[in-house]
């Protein structure tokens, strides 16, 4: 019993500074920082990068998002933050990109990007490599043998699927592979969840509801759920999302070592979705779902978003 009450203050105390360090430091509430105002910055250009993708393509397309994007731009300036740092500069790049594309169809976009701010933009942006990626699907795996540097800066999120389905026994290969992913204490708390039938998937892929203009020709789903009954303390709270992410980058190389193409989703969503995810799939309230991973084989000519990625000297510290 004594142990009981311990263990639930230590509970109790934990989340209570959960809450709070998340109140204050994260974007939420307030956008009063260079990190706060970066988060908000990467969030909207990779959105627009996502709509530049889509086929067929919708043009005037984001006039919100880019509103909002190009508010945290501005205010970056504004505040004197450094226009090197590689994310305001792929933002930059991405809206001249979504410029470009609508110049060269002839369509006019000043209402959406006045002329002063595609001034700005031309200003920071104008040589960086942004927005897009083209792929063919006969040598988007080409490099799943090669050294490690070449076949991981090979694997992109996927989001445009031919509709052939995967035979469960290659899956089955790629869960071999992946279960090597290192866990606390070897306690393995992570199972996957195939969905094998379309209707079901798309109904996952609806409440997700982030791949909502190319999922169509999703036939297979996979869903990854950690196990709460794994964890044994209460300072081993939030270690199912860790063990669950070092599972899933796991499982996305795995995948594509196999020559399936995946766009792993977030399932960062209210309680009460995960609730209705497992009514219809039949997962236990003991198991958090991770991510939804949409899989299947590229159609024969793609894109993919950019995705700049941050300098290393912006992710490394030494101390």
């Amino acid at each position: 019993m004594i142990k009981t009450l311990k263990n639930l203050g230590h509970l109790l105390l934990n989340y209570t500074y959960d809450m709070y360090v998340f109140v204050k430091y994260s974007s939420i509430f307030r956008n009063n920082n260079q990190e706060k105002i970066l988060g908000n910055i990467g969030y909207w250009y990779h959105a627009i990068e996502k709509g530049l993708i889509n086929n067929p393509l919708r043009y005037r397309f984001g006039k919100e998002k880019i509103s909002r994007l190009i508010y945290y731009i501005n205010n970056w300036i504004k505040l004197g933050y450094n226009t090197t740092n590689s994310q305001f500069v792929a933002a930059c790049s991405v809206l001249l990109k979504y410029c470009q594309l609508h110049k060269d169809n002839h369509i006019e976009i000043n209402d959406i990007i006045s002329k002063e701010t595609l001034s700005t933009l031309n200003k920071f942006g104008k040589y960086q490599k942004g927005g897009t990626k083209t792929y063919e699907a006969a040598s988007y795996f080409k490099e799943i043998s090669s050294s490690f540097d070449l076949f991981s800066n090979s694997r992109h999120s996927v989001r445009h699927f031919n509709g052939r389905k995967i035979d469960i026994s290659i899956i089955e290969d790629v869960i071999s592979l992946a279960k090597n992913a290192p866990s606390v204490c070897n306690r393995q708390s992570i199972e996957v969840f195939l969905i094998n039938n379309k209707e079901k998937a798309q109904e996952v892929l609806n409440l997700q509801s982030g791949m909502k203009a190319t999922s169509d020709n999703v036939q297979q789903v996979l869903v990854v759920t950690s196990e709460i009954g794994s964890f044994i303390s209460p300072v081993e709270r939030n270690q199912m999302f860790i063990d669950g992410g070092i599972f899933l980058q796991n499982l996305l190389y795995a995948l594509h070592f196999n020559g399936i193409a995946a766009c792993a989703l977030n399932w960062s969503k209210p309680f009460f979705y995960e609730f209705n995810a497992r009514k219809f799939l039949n997962i236990s309230h003991q198991k958090r779902v991770i991510s939804v991973i949409a899989i299947g084989y590229p159609v024969d000519n793609f894109k993919v978003p950019y995705s700049s990625r941050k300098e290393v000297d912006e992710i490394l510290h030494i101390i």
